[in-house]
């Protein structure tokens, strides 16, 4: 849905599309060990990049569970042959995993576990990736088997993870160090040291007393933009509302806690010219959609009208007629 809220002209069958048949999108863990959508073409970055979390990684799985970096070597090395020419759901890779190596209880608990926290490091170093679910279970597959090509273990690291940073900077910038380290999910350290061995290429900037950085190459683009009228209706999780930084200039404090919601991520949003102005759900009625927006500020007719036409461009996404229903202005949490 967030592709869908991004891209005009597209259905939801043409994000699957993507994904199972082209395989020109791929399902995997990568930053701060969370499942994303990349483009196929970009897995080599981001494994190359992930190699700088692959000790960080290691030490908070033994701090968790007890099970060593060698160990989990051998889970990943086991895992690259179990999937050869196969997809297999979680407990069928457990089951092929007992066999091929010896798996404690405790251990075989934790790879079938479905926060997939020994399978983690595999997808890291690109062994593995997601395949099409069987009915409500998760398959895996070998991700060079998969898209047809392996990743090489010679690219650099650091060069990876400064791509990155620059890519960053120009989809959030101004941002600082803390929020990079953020995203990425490693140490505050390592983001500070990388933002620093780039820093001929940035410019310190401020507003509303905030102070950050961005790209020298953005900073005029920015200044020339023009500040433009915009409604749009995203969903959980959505990558504008999770890694917002400072967040008081997204939503007020006091409407906060409706709009985060700890492991649930962010509730779907409605944003009025790029901040938050309220939340919304949807519910299948039928063959039809109702979508409940409950705004936090009163929405004249002109937006409720460009609403509704959000909700149009939803709904042919979703391949299903689409009926806005508006509730009272939220009182604050």
């Amino acid at each position: 849905m967030s592709i869908g809220a991004r891209v005009s002209s597209i259905k939801m069958e043409d994000v699957q599309d993507a994904l199972w048949m082209q395989r020109t999108i791929v399902k995997t863990w990568c930053m701060r060990g969370t499942l994303h959508l990349l483009a196929s073409s970009d897995l080599p970055l981001y494994v190359a990049a992930s190699k700088s979390r692959l000790g960080y990684r290691d030490d908070k799985l033994f701090k968790q569970y007890g099970i060593s970096g060698n160990e989990i070597e051998r889970i990943t090395a086991g895992i690259h042959k179990a999937l050869d020419g196969c997809c297999l759901t979680r407990e069928e890779l457990a089951s092929k995993l007992a066999r091929q190596i010896k798996l404690n209880p405790k251990t075989r608990r934790v790879l079938v576990s479905g926060w997939g926290s020994l399978l983690q490091p595999a997808a890291l170093q690109g062994v593995l990736c997601f395949g099409p679910s069987q009915g409500p279970k998760v398959t895996f597959v070998r991700a060079d088997q998969w898209l047809g090509k392996g990743v090489d273990p010679r690219e650099n690291s650091e060069e990876a993870l400064k791509t990155l940073l620059r890519r960053f900077l120009a989809a959030y910038g101004p941002i600082t160090y803390q929020e990079f380290g953020h995203w990425w999910g490693g140490p505050p350290q390592m983001a500070q040291e990388l933002m620093s061995s780039i820093s001929e290429e940035l410019d310190q900037v401020e507003f509303e007393g905030h102070r950050a950085w961005v790209r020298k190459a953005d900073a005029e683009q920015i200044l020339r933009t023009p500040l433009t009228q915009s409604i749009r209706l995203l969903p959980s999780w959505d990558c504008y509302v999770m890694f917002y930084h400072p967040r008081g200039f997204l939503v007020p404090g006091n409407f906060r806690p409706g709009v985060f919601r700890q492991l649930q991520g962010n509730a779907p949003v409605l944003l009025l010219d790029g901040a938050v102005a309220g939340v919304w759900e949807r519910r299948q009625k039928g063959r039809q959609i109702e979508l409940r927006v409950e705004p936090f500020v009163r929405l004249n007719l002109s937006d409720q009208n460009r609403v509704n036409e959000e909700a149009i461009g939803l709904g042919e996404f979703l391949g299903a007629p689409v009926e806005v229903t508006f509730t009272k202005v939220a009182s604050p949490q």
